[in-house]
């Protein structure tokens, strides 16, 4: 389907044709018609460039933009797994620094009780003073830590909210890529509708595909998330053979006493969990770390471990043990 006709085009440039002795003078025309063909030809030539050349552009936007996100993305869940072993810690300290408190405010009764004797008790009370100092400078040592670590948090949870903001800032760079992408299409669209007017003069070239149009409408892949953390359910074993020597020799550093009943908290998450347990009148806490933690009573029965998942709700299991 060319403009005008090949036979015409040839008849018209072969000769100068007399009919009915009237001359044909159409011959400039015919040139001007070439020409303008000509220029078409170059404008449909470089539109198929700048399509090329835009659709290799926006593909690097696309890719840029989707790395950022998964690198923020992997950076908040590297962030948040360290806030949680961070809180887990600090939740342990806190209940010490309970404890070391009630022991002290214990003793200190009973040095009061003792002081109305002080023939009999002299020796009790030094004993107990000296119990007392060495609990205050472990409350003090304690209350140190718990200073540092809560320092050491709220650093990692001002990066953490510099990480947010950056991802969100992603978020609107991704947007902004993809309105870049619908006014790319509708540049796309202009040039469809002019190659189709020329389409028989340039037939050796062709038009982006309507597949690759719709390619380009593609939004940017990638999704902002706040990196919060599943805490996995925790599992409490008691070990049987906890207080038997082959089990000693394999753990020295529990350091086990006889009569010392072992209990294991398998953690299957990969970050720190604050546990309370419980079993008749002995209570504490442990932090769980990833893998197994054990830890000792006095007494058998039937034990109570508790922690928090990911909502902040309590979660607890229980189980028997000699």
């Amino acid at each position: 389907m060319g403009i005008i006709s090949t036979k015409l085009m040839v008849g018209a440039l072969a000769t100068t044709v007399v009919a009915g002795g009237v001359m044909f003078t159409g011959g400039e025309t015919v040139d001007n018609v070439k020409d303008q063909l000509g220029e078409l030809k170059n404008k449909i030539t470089q539109y198929e460039m700048n399509e090329n050349a835009l659709f290799e552009k926006l593909g690097f936007v696309k890719a840029d933009a989707e790395s950022k996100i998964n690198d923020a993305n992997d950076k908040l869940t590297e962030a948040k797994k360290e806030i949680n072993n961070l809180k887990a810690e600090k939740s342990k300290l806190v209940a010490d620094i309970d404890d070391l408190n009630e022991e002290i405010s214990s003793l200190q009764a009973e040095i009061e009780g003792l002081e109305g004797d002080l023939s009999e008790a002299n020796q009790i009370i030094k004993e107990k003073q000296e119990l007392l100092d060495k609990k205050t400078a472990e409350l003090e040592e304690v209350t140190g830590n718990l200073d540092a670590l809560q320092e050491e948090y709220d650093d990692l949870q001002a990066d953490y909210n510099e990480l947010v903001q950056t991802n969100e800032a992603n978020a609107q760079e991704a947007e902004r890529a993809n309105e870049e992408l619908e006014e790319a299409n509708a540049k796309v669209a202009e040039l469809e509708g002019v190659s189709g007017e020329v389409e028989e003069a340039t037939g050796d070239l062709e038009p982006m595909t309507q597949e690759e149009i719709d390619a380009l409408a593609d939004t940017v892949d990638g999704e902002v998330n706040d990196a919060d953390l599943v805490v996995e359910r925790l599992n409490l074993t008691y070990i049987q053979d906890g207080n038997t020597q082959s089990f000693k020799d394999n753990h020295p550093e529990l350091d086990i006493k006889d009569g010392d009943r072992v209990w294991r908290i398998n953690n299957t998450n990969d970050f720190k969990v604050y546990v309370e347990y419980e079993k008749g009148s002995e209570e504490g806490e442990v932090v769980a770390n990833p893998n197994q933690t054990f830890y000792m009573t006095e007494t058998g029965g039937t034990m109570i471990i508790k922690w928090q998942d990911e909502n902040g709700e309590w979660q607890q299991v229980t189980k028997a043990g000699a």
